[in-house]
């Protein structure tokens, strides 16, 4: 837990152990609106679309680290032992779990990340897990401090765009491949005045992420069919934000919960820490992001355009 706690994945991990429902026509009728050139929503009021600090204040994800490349790798030497036998849910849990009562080993914490990795962040297509991740694992497990937030936006970019692709060809889409509950958590902190309490409120102790907040939070179910439901989600995007001026297209720029770091006052008098100098211009600078995980042989990049979204 210490060690979750140093590279920042801590607030995240607590957070997938909130189960959600998928609301695929609130997503459905905002992919409209989605520009893959610039990876920005085009609503009448102007561009918005997720940036890194949407990223930090739902899932506590800092944009500092190692950057994470097809060429990043342990440098420690230290080989692992992780069953990879078989990559389905079930068997790889059954596979590597260590003996009740005894301490956790190194190789059940790296099965342990892969599988939250595989599962839970990324949601690979193929419902196992995925190797891939094996290297981003084994660094977390040793500690490794990696910008993880990068390539979680990243991947939710790209993923957005092959479901937007697949929409324009009417394809259907059974399984999309990327931080899908992320885009449904950004919509739900936008939305957020229109929401209501799920019926069953779960806590997280210690948690000041916004994320958890707006996993207790769900849309009305409208009594209309499937395909009204989204062009009622379809019409709100549209008419944003003359439908209604409580709507906040910038959810987080006053953030009040959450690390130091991100709620800290950027005036002259109330900055005292360089990091947040630091984290605050990740937040703000256009940058390439690099979408693929170590040991895969191509590399895709996202366009990351914060500045054609600022208010």
């Amino acid at each position: 837990m210490t060690l979750w706690k140093e590279i920042g994945i801590y607030d995240l991990i607590q957070l997938s152990k909130i189960t959600y429902t998928v609301n695929s026509r609130v997503m459905g009728g905002a992919l409209y609106f989605w520009d893959e050139t610039s990876h920005t929503f085009h609503t009448p009021y102007g561009m918005i679309t997720p940036t890194l600090l949407d990223v930090a204040a739902i899932t506590g994800l800092s944009p500092l680290g190692e950057e994470i490349l097809t060429t990043t790798r342990s440098t420690t030497g230290v080989k692992y032992a992780i069953d990879i036998s078989s990559t389905t849910y079930q068997s790889f849990i059954l596979n590597n779990r260590g003996q009740d009562g005894e301490p956790v080993s190194d190789n059940e914490h790296i099965a342990f990340l892969l599988y939250w990795l595989s599962g839970v962040i990324f949601c690979a297509r193929n419902i196992q897990v995925e190797i891939a991740y094996v290297p981003l694992a084994v660094m977390l497990a040793e500690g490794k401090k990696l910008c993880l937030a990068k390539l979680f936006l990243a991947r939710l970019y790209l993923t957005l765009d092959w479901i937007t692709a697949h929409m324009r060809k009417k394809k259907r889409i059974t399984n999309a491949d990327g931080p899908v509950w992320f885009f449904q958590l950004w919509l739900s902190a936008i939305f957020e005045s229109e929401l209501q309490p799920r019926s069953t409120q779960k806590s997280l102790t210690n948690s000041v992420i916004a994320g958890q907040r707006l996993l207790n939070l769900v849309f009305p179910d409208r009594l209309m069919p499937s395909h009204d439901k989204m062009k009622h989600f379809f019409r709100a995007f549209y008419y944003l934000p003359e439908k209604d001026h409580n709507v906040n297209l910038t959810p987080f720029a006053n953030c009040q919960t959450g690390s130091e770091w991100l709620t800290q006052s950027l005036t002259p008098a109330g900055v005292t820490q360089k990091e947040s100098i630091i984290i605050w211009s990740q937040f703000l600078t256009p940058q390439l992001l690099f979408a693929r995980f170590p040991g895969e042989n191509d590399l895709r990049t996202a366009v990351y355009m914060p500045n054609v979204v600022s208010r």
